[in-house]
């Protein structure tokens, strides 16, 4: 991908109003409209209160002008941020007049686009920015942050450097004279490959467990009628999203609230209660409230402390998720006369009239949603890149087959090759535009 000669400009920051608002620029006319723009001479990582001027001399708006040169900028070029007021009007008349002094817009994404193309960040910490940007929970955020900093790309370089020695191994046997009663080694490339085998799948381990991070789990409540499962729903939302009353069979349909529970984002789901019937609307409301278990979790089982426990096999049989985790939620332990109540990672004893037990509850479901407890083992990875990282262990493992079985070690040093070829596509060493193209145009506009 060639390097651009053309400056862009965009608003950076989103729509809306706010104290601060600011247009970035990049490329080889930003000096020059930094000056027309502030009638100021640039100063490199210097902040400088300006009046930005229209080119009839009227003032659009004061604030501070900051100049970055290349290459020690975002993009590698050079950048100029404008930090006016956040007001959209304003914001759109500075930006009129960046493109009259030759700036052209940006398109999504292109200001990182440019940082990749002059190498300031591969494409694996680029998707990371994105990422970030979007991340919907702290470890979401934190995982993203890591793979930007760079943490994933080093891990893929290692990978690569190994395959890279197994591959010289190989090679080097293919071109040992062939001479009688010379037995040509092979276990130093099949141990390197090997050991690369491991990391790849611990790796693997760690991209799944990243890429789960940033999805909405779905958190189902679900149980007979009347069993509290409006009020668990109101008290973990913290909103009265559910109508709670003393009637069996109220909830009709199912309730959704998003939130961040702990540090995750989840999806609550209250459902109606399950329980023979013939009244159509609520047996509608039951066959959604299946349907919902079907894609859930974490199942919350709640139930009235107070009667006998129903058949959880009857109430779930057919609909559960077979990966659902499902904690029992034992309510309305303050009519009970007991006192000691022993809790557990699949049991929890609550009164949610009363608040009684509800932050246990909370601790149990953050442990289950914990995929990994060790947050430097959090890489934030997406669906191409799970891909691509299975494709390279498929083969992988094909060349230590073949190898031990004692097949033409030619071939098995073309499919190392492809191997790096596939990391390479990883970081955006070989990846096509069409790929780039796809990656950068998800990007917002301004970064």
């Amino acid at each position: 991908m060639a390097k651009n000669s053309d400056t862009i400009t965009a608003i950076a920051t989103p729509t809306g109003r706010g104290g601060i608002g600011i247009v970035r620029v990049s490329g080889n006319k930003t000096k020059k409209i930094f000056q027309l723009l502030t009638g100021l001479s640039p100063k490199a990582r210097i902040a400088q209160y300006a009046s930005f001027k229209s080119s009839d001399q009227k003032i659009i708006d004061k604030g501070i002008a900051i100049y970055f040169s290349s290459p020690a900028s975002y993009t590698g070029e050079d950048i100029m941020e404008c930090h006016a007021h956040g007001n959209r009007i304003v914001l759109g008349l500075l930006l009129d007049e960046i493109l009259s002094l030759g700036a052209r817009l940006a398109r999504p994404g292109e200001f990182t686009e440019r940082a990749f193309i002059n190498n300031k960040i591969d494409l694996l910490q680029a998707e990371a920015i994105a990422d970030l940007i979007n991340s919907n929970s702290k470890k979401a955020a934190r995982s993203a942050i890591q793979s930007l900093s760079g943490i994933f790309s080093e891990k893929i370089k290692d990978l690569r450097g190994r395959v890279f020695n197994a591959k010289v191994l190989i090679e080097a046997a293919i071109d040992f004279p062939e001479e009688e009663g010379v037995i040509i080694d092979t276990l130093p490339a099949s141990s390197e490959i090997q050991i690369c085998l491991d990391a790849l799948n611990e790796l693997i381990l760690q991209a799944k467990a990243g890429r789960i991070l940033d999805q909405n789990l779905s958190i189902v409540i679900a149980g007979r009628p009347n069993a509290g499962k409006s009020s668990v729903l109101n008290h973990l939302s913290g909103f009265d999203s559910a109508i709670v009353t003393a009637t069996p069979g109220t909830t009709r349909d199912v309730i959704k609230e998003r939130m961040l529970l702990g540090d995750y984002a989840v999806t609550l789901f209250d459902t109606a209660g399950i329980r023979e019937t013939e009244d159509e609307v609520e047996q509608a409301g039951i066959d959604k409230a299946n349907e919902a278990l079907a894609i859930a979790d974490i199942v919350l089982y709640v139930h009235d402390n107070t009667i006998a426990m129903p058949n959880l096999h009857a109430d779930f049989s057919e609909h559960i998720s077979p990966d659902a985790k499902v904690i029992i939620v034992r309510n309305k332990i303050d009519l009970s006369n007991e006192n000691n109540f022993t809790n557990s990672e699949r049991e929890v004893y609550v009164s949610v009239k009363t608040g009684v037990g509800m932050s246990k509850l909370v601790e149990v479901i953050c442990h289950h949603l914990n995929i990994v407890e060790n947050e430097e083992d959090l890489i934030f990875s997406r669906q191409r890149h799970l891909e691509d990282l299975h494709k390279i262990m498929k083969s992988l493992k094909r060349v230590l087959s073949n190898i031990k079985k004692g097949a033409g070690l030619e071939i098995q040093a073309e499919s190392l090759r492809l191997c790096l070829s596939g990391f390479d596509s990883l970081t955006g060493e070989t990846t096509s535009d069409d790929v780039l193209g796809a990656v950068f145009s998800k990007f917002c506009i301004g970064k």
